[in-house]
């Protein structure tokens, strides 16, 4: 009796030690929208090429990582042609000129849609260049207001 009293506190203690923690509740993201825009206007074809550059303002001591992401609530209007994958570019963080994420945009009917592009680490500016990566296409959707290219932070 006394070995399977001492296999049953080892067995115990075993099973405690490997109980997952306490469950937390996710907070919910602080999320910004460029500074310097209200409206996404991509086009390309031979003859043209119009990128656009957004900036975002993140607070010194956001808890990271800060997420680009594109969110969308259900039914939200995105007019696009052609091909529509757009690339991501870094402008001046630490991989400035580089392909940081591809997305294309869109929206659904039946509920919200939200797509995280990439993380990086949080600084005060970050600004991103989105460009169609195709040959020809067209993508253009007001930003703001809940909807369009974000930053998300202390998630």
């Amino acid at each position: 009796m006394h070995v399977s009293t001492l296999v049953l506190a080892a067995l115990t203690s075993a099973l405690a030690a490997a109980a997952p923690a306490a469950q937390h509740t996710k907070r919910a993201c602080t999320v910004t929208f460029p500074t310097n825009t209200a409206t996404i206007h991509l086009a390309k074809n031979p003859a043209v090429n119009i990128p656009q550059d957004l900036a975002f303002t993140v607070p010194n001591g956001a808890g990271g990582p800060c997420s680009l992401v594109a969110t969308f609530p259900a039914g939200y209007p995105i007019a696009s042609s052609g091909q529509t994958q757009v690339n991501v570019f870094d402008v001046d963080g630490p991989a400035a000129g580089a392909i940081v994420g591809t997305v294309t945009f869109a929206s659904s009917a039946a509920g919200p849609t939200f797509v995280t592009i990439n993380s990086f680490a949080c600084r005060p500016s970050m600004r991103y260049r989105l460009e169609l990566a195709g040959t020809q296409g067209a993508v253009d959707f007001a930003e703001g207001a809940g909807a369009g290219v974000a930053v998300t932070y202390n998630c």
